[in-house]
């Protein structure tokens, strides 16, 4: 296993560099059920059980944690892929080697002191992808072991989130994160399966017709072309009524 090996310095650039990264990336990021983040307890750990079905999940997970947690913020990733961008242990990043589950219980005792320690008198909250590798968005989320595994063995509170990416009526993609309520770790991973594919499917259903009312967004609206045009036809006088950021 990899441990994690946070730079505070390191962590101060990345925030702000990912801040700007995903601006210009995506039209927005919308968070629907963002009252879950704001109420978890920060002297309680948490494990934190996402879907995995894009190469910008770990980076998206980063910044909300930053913005709405006061958790100390960890990731798991495969030992195999860390080994490759250790640089991400910088950021939180710890691996566990996923190829059998003898060579997976160092990681997961790692993970078990993690939970069980604090910073500065804050708890932590570890980042896990359950579905073990990234995998496409179509297929039904299946939990592997590990997960509820770690929450019981450290007391933590389990959180069910997902992340969807989906290109809307936007020159850009839009990413929409669905927060579940924090369950206890009694749940099974059958359980915590079925909600997150209901949290998913929940996103599904606020798209068609297009309704953003349940999210929160984490940006000012990053405008279209046509909007940018639109925008300045206003400053002239030339459109009228309020301007309109979203394409509707």
């Amino acid at each position: 296993m990899i441990p994690a090996r946070k730079s505070a310095p390191f962590n101060f650039f990345l925030r702000r560099w990912l801040d700007r990264t995903l601006r210009r990336r995506f039209h927005n990021v919308y968070v629907g059920g963002v009252e879950h983040l704001r109420a978890l307890d920060p002297t309680r750990p948490v494990v934190g059980c996402v879907n995995h079905t894009n190469w910008w999940d770990g980076f998206v997970l980063y910044v909300l944690s930053h913005r709405f947690l006061p958790h100390d913020i960890h990731l798991a990733m495969e030992e195999k892929n860390l080994r490759r961008y250790r640089f991400f242990t910088w950021m939180g990043v710890f691996g566990i080697d996923l190829s059998t589950r003898a060579t997976a219980l160092p990681g997961m005792r790692y993970a078990v002191r993690l939970l069980r320690g604090r910073t500065r008198g804050v708890a932590r909250l570890a980042w896990m992808f359950v579905q073990g590798r990234l995998l496409p968005a179509s297929e039904a989320v299946e939990v592997k072991p590990g997960a509820i595994f770690l929450a019981r063995r450290t007391g933590a509170a389990v959180l069910p989130l997902v992340l969807r990416y989906e290109w809307l009526i936007e020159s850009r993609p839009s990413i929409f994160v669905q927060v579940g309520a924090p369950t206890a770790s009694s749940v099974t991973d059958e359980q915590l399966a079925e909600v997150l594919n209901s949290l998913f499917d929940r996103i599904g259903d606020t798209l068609t017709p297009l309704d953003l009312t349940p999210y929160e967004v984490v940006y000012p609206p990053g405008l279209s072309m046509n909007k940018r045009w639109d925008r300045v036809l206003h400053f002239f006088g030339r459109r009228h009524g309020k301007f309109d950021a979203y394409n509707r």
